[in-house]
């Protein structure tokens, strides 16, 4: 979980999402915002910063629909490494002990070609981490649930938001 310090340390990676072709006047906008390492993708521009500099893009930008932070990112070849890596992951840091969690899998690569599977399969990793960790927050007790959306890039990377 994001504590005081984390507001301005500036090693976090977010995506704002945004309609497809109004990339690059998202990504005009978050400079001009003063977000660092703004990077314009398909559906999103990519960037680096402080929880600061998200909160900044959430309240100004007139573009973006939705500032989402990287949790993580996974080498999903197949099934297993995909589970290996999901669960490696604290998650018992971003939720409480029982949450509710919603995975939403989006690509395909190779040896995983169903994204139902993959959400799944996602979810599983998650809960056998949580059954697993003695350590529970506690302060995230009044939410309840974590969105997950996953990316297969074409490195066959998994991206964890």
């Amino acid at each position: 979980m994001m504590n005081e310090n984390s507001t301005t340390a500036s090693d976090h990676a977010f995506f704002a999402s945004c309609p497809k072709g109004f990339e690059g006047l998202l990504a005009d906008e978050l400079r001009s915002l003063g977000t660092p390492g703004v990077r314009p993708l398909t559906g999103q521009v990519a960037f680096r910063g402080s929880v600061r500099d998200a909160y900044r893009a959430c309240l100004w930008s007139r573009l973006a629909s939705r500032v989402v932070l990287v949790l993580g990112g996974v080498d999903a070849r197949d099934a297993d490494a995909l589970h290996a890596g999901v669960s490696s992951l604290a998650w018992e840091d971003q939720l409480p002990q029982g949450a509710t969690i919603v995975v939403d899998a989006h690509g395909t690569n190779a040896q995983l070609r169903n994204t139902q599977f993959v959400a799944m399969r996602t979810k599983d990793a998650i809960a056998d981490r949580m059954m697993g960790s003695e350590e529970h927050t506690s302060e995230l007790q009044s939410r309840q649930y974590l969105v997950c959306r996953l990316l297969l890039e074409k490195k066959k990377k998994r991206k964890l938001q």
